[in-house]
């Protein structure tokens, strides 16, 4: 419908020419073209707000991915500020060192346990050089779940 609407446009607007002398096309005509709505399938609703749990998972997932490409600017967003601001300098380097060294990490979140504003995940952690661990890892909510620090 909108390209018959600018072919209409663009044929009204361009002069035409009679017995060889060019006559201005009708601009100010006024068009009786009528656009009408179109009739496409309603859009299903958007998904309901993830909770709590998947949202703790969700971070941690973006973490662990974050580290295994070593995107260091979002490994540190993950971080809540408190343990963003000693993840500088010398520490990052040492992270980075850790990362080639020990080559990709693997988790599977096994539990997660939930208070208010703060939560621990239990993980079951994979790692290429260091084997299987289980890793606590707490997070709080601070502008979305954010990890804490490695305990």
């Amino acid at each position: 419908m909108a390209c018959a609407a600018v072919l209409i446009g663009l044929v009204t607007s361009c002069s035409t020419t009679t017995a060889g002398r060019p006559v201005a096309g009708a601009r100010d005509a006024v068009s009786t073209t009528q656009v009408l709505p179109s009739s496409s399938p309603e859009l299903p609703p958007p998904p309901p707000p993830m909770s709590d749990e998947d949202q703790i998972r969700e971070a941690i997932r973006i973490f662990q991915d974050a580290y295994n490409v070593e995107n260091w600017d979002a490994y540190r967003q993950m971080m809540c500020p408190a343990m963003r601001d000693q993840f500088t300098g010398p520490i990052m380097e040492m992270v980075k060192k850790g990362r080639t060294d020990n080559g990709l990490t693997d988790i599977a979140v096994v539990g997660v346990e939930i208070d208010g504003d703060r939560a621990t995940a239990t993980l079951d952690s994979q790692n290429e050089a260091v084997g299987r661990l289980t890793v606590t890892l707490p997070l709080e909510r601070s502008d979305g779940w954010k990890i804490c620090q490695v305990n």
